[in-house]
């Protein structure tokens, strides 16, 4: 994992450590973080792209739940565009609000592309089909799914 304040990230590590019985360790830098990493979840209020597209390994899963509103971006728009699924909880929306907002403005993912949340949830729409692709998902503002996405994900840990 890795934070802004290195102390910090100390701190959460340990406590989600003890938590989880699961290790968490501390990164030096935001790229070493994103290239170790299974699962990234971005909650900052950034306005300028934090992870890039070359940094992320196969397999990689994002949860951007930072970009909330016009102007907010944690990813360059190349990590939609790498992606080979790419999800939000209302695509329309992220379009405007999320990090879609960038991926869409700049041409590499089409809204026709993304997939909404909800049609994966109930298979109507498929998901990752191999252990090697790289998702995203886009969430924008259902406080609900981000609750129950971060209770499976904790779930899943404990095994």
């Amino acid at each position: 994992m890795f934070a802004r304040r290195p102390q910090e990230a100390v701190r959460y590590a340990e406590e989600m450590t003890a938590l989880l019985g699961v290790p968490v360790q501390v990164a030096d830098d935001l790229e070493t973080a994103a290239g170790r990493a299974d699962l990234i979840v971005t909650t900052t209020p950034a306005r300028a792209p934090l992870i890039a597209a070359d940094w992320l390994r196969p397999g990689t899963h994002i949860s951007a739940v930072g970009s909330d509103l016009p102007g907010k971006q944690e990813l360059d728009a190349g990590v939609l565009g790498r992606a080979d699924i790419v999800a939000a909880d209302l695509p329309a929306v992220a379009a405007v609000n999320g990090e879609l907002q960038h991926a869409v403005a700049s041409g590499v993912v089409d809204l026709d592309r993304v997939v909404a949340l909800g049609a994966l949830a109930v298979g109507a729409a498929t998901g990752r089909t191999t252990e090697d692709q790289i998702t995203v998902a886009d969430l924008v503002g259902l406080g609900v799914q981000d609750a129950a996405i971060a209770g499976a994900v904790v779930a899943r840990l404990r095994g």
